[in-house]
């Protein structure tokens, strides 16, 4: 992805420049998708959600003071969407068997990584929601600790404790569906 000069971006639509937010949403969609879906487990929800954070921070881009980087106030509207989401739903759970099926979501579908991350994403979905954002927070969006207490609301040793045990159920669950084999394949190319 290029780096996005979110400022100037940002000054354009609250100039009354509404069609620069598609920047924005082209930017950012995969990933907001991606943390929904880790919430809800629902591609249909997850769309729902996605919608509706886009939304929201549209809706709240006047408050954004640039305090914290634009990625991180955008994942905490979405993860907050997502639990909202989650709590009105309560009628049933996603299948642990339906992935994120999206079209920016996966650009390399050929090879090996591909291969990877569907395990991954097959591995992650098997895990409590809230553990599988913070492990694709830190290990896939790369944001640090900080950020991710930031989008989360939970306190910095709490989020380094989910993702140090989220970490070990992850690997027990790599390892008690797909074998060894699996577990070093993510590993080598985590």
């Amino acid at each position: 992805m290029h780096p996005v000069d979110h400022s100037t971006i940002i000054q354009r639509i609250l100039g009354g420049d509404s069609r620069a937010y598609a920047e924005l949403v082209r930017h950012y969609q995969r990933m907001v998708y991606t943390v929904c879906f880790r919430v809800l487990r629902n591609a249909q929800d997850a769309e729902e959600a996605t919608q509706d954070s886009f939304v929201k921070a549209y809706q709240h881009l006047a408050g954004f003071g640039g305090n914290a980087k634009f990625s991180t106030w955008l994942y905490s509207i979405a993860y907050r969407t997502a639990i909202s989401h989650g709590r009105k739903r309560r009628d049933g759970e996603g299948s642990v068997d339906e992935l994120p099926h999206h079209p920016a979501a996966d650009p390399d579908t050929s090879g090996q990584r591909s291969e990877v991350r569907q395990l991954l994403d097959h591995a992650l979905a098997q895990l409590d929601p809230e553990d599988a954002s913070i492990l694709s927070f830190f290990h896939l969006e790369e944001l640090s600790v900080e950020e991710i207490v930031t989008i989360t609301g939970l306190g910095a040793s709490n989020v380094k404790v989910r993702l140090h045990r989220a970490r070990k159920k992850l690997l027990d669950v790599v390892q008690a569906t797909y074998g060894t084999e699996a577990q070093r394949l993510i590993l080598d190319h985590a």
